[in-house]
């Protein structure tokens, strides 16, 4: 055990001070905008179902409205997972031009993204289709929050673009090159970023899940394990996105080839164990789902058959196998 977690293991352990100290603030802005999207996130779904709700039930009309009404919703969302990237931006990248380049890119877009939001709700208020800055629906500061929110990442978009201008060559304290964003393949770098982004996306279903799961659903004692099983599968995804993320790509190249193996095996492990409770807790519990979880989102949202959820129990092992081919294809490159 303590093979897999010296220090001398990770990159850290070639930072000086400074880039340790750049290294654990990003990981903690990180962790804390990955919340801000998880909750964004549901609130962004929640609204989209009662659009869904209003097609379905012939009312084309009334869809449009709420999704007009609704989009700083949307927008903080993109504004949050936008900020997300563009800190994982200052850890990743094969060169400072190339970290110069992602971190301007990437900043701008949190910039527009958040600069649009805040004019659609002065717009929308000015000609009357919000009543009030205030309006208490879907939250009870709605839309005075979103206009505050798009104001918070405006100033993380300038800020960022600010930094690039002061550094228009080389970034302080840059963290050493993570060989994973030296892809050189394009295919292969962008079915990478499309799986990461997909990834990221699943985990944050799964933590917004889990939350929601903790302080709406019905824990009455013949649904209690089935209640307890749905927090640990949702929890399971970014769980393990946090592992590879935080563990794994801070290996240092030559332990990442050495440990791969081993690391994608305990994390089959893990998710077989936990698709095994869930489906147990499933079995015993049959009409947990709609009734335990009746106006629950996200079982709700997919009661028929679950597949979110479903997409959420399967996301870890599916990521797990993928590795563990990995593991063995250059474990057979190597003979």
């Amino acid at each position: 055990m303590k093979k897999f977690f010296s220090k001398e293991n990770f990159f850290p352990s070639t930072l000086d001070k400074k880039q340790r100290i750049q290294s654990l603030v990003t990981s903690l802005v990180m962790i804390v905008l990955f919340v801000f999207s998880s909750f964004t996130f549901f609130n962004m779904l929640y609204s989209f179902a009662d659009v869904l709700g209003s097609i379905v039930s012939g009312s084309p009309d009334v869809a449009i409205k709420d999704l007009l009404r609704a989009l700083p919703l949307y927008l903080s969302f993109f504004m949050s997972l936008w900020a997300l990237f563009l800190v994982h931006a200052f850890r990743k990248g094969k060169d400072d031009e190339y970290r110069l380049k992602s971190i301007f890119r990437k900043g701008i877009a949190v910039l527009s993204i958040s600069g649009f939001n805040f004019l659609y709700i002065l717009i929308m208020r000015l000609v009357g289709k919000y009543s009030s800055l205030v309006e208490g629906s879907p939250s009870s500061l709605y839309p005075l929050d979103a206009l505050l929110y798009s104001v918070l990442f405006i100033c993380i978009g300038v800020c960022a673009i600010l930094y690039i201008k002061r550094f228009k060559e080389k970034l302080p304290y840059t963290v050493p090159v993570r060989p994973v964003a030296c892809i050189e393949k394009r295919h292969t770098r962008f079915f990478y970023c499309f799986g990461l982004s997909l990834w990221t996306l699943i985990a944050l279903f799964g933590l917004t899940g889990a939350g929601l799961t903790i302080f709406v659903y019905d824990f009455k004692h013949e649904y209690a394990f089935f209640g307890i099983a749905v927090i640990f599968i949702y929890l399971l995804s970014p769980i393990m996105l946090a592992f590879w993320e935080f563990y794994y790509s801070e290996l240092k190249e030559e332990k990442k080839k050495e440990f791969l193996l081993p690391v994608s095996v305990t994390s089959m492990v893990v998710s077989a164990i936990f698709i095994t409770l869930y489906f147990v807790a499933l079995k015993t519990n049959l009409d947990a789902p709609s009734n335990a979880g009746f106006g629950m989102f996200p079982i709700t949202f997919t009661a028929t058959a679950n597949y979110g959820t479903l997409v959420v129990v399967f996301t870890p092992a599916i990521v797990s196998i993928v590795a563990f081919i990995r593991a063995i294809v250059a474990k057979i490159k190597e003979q």
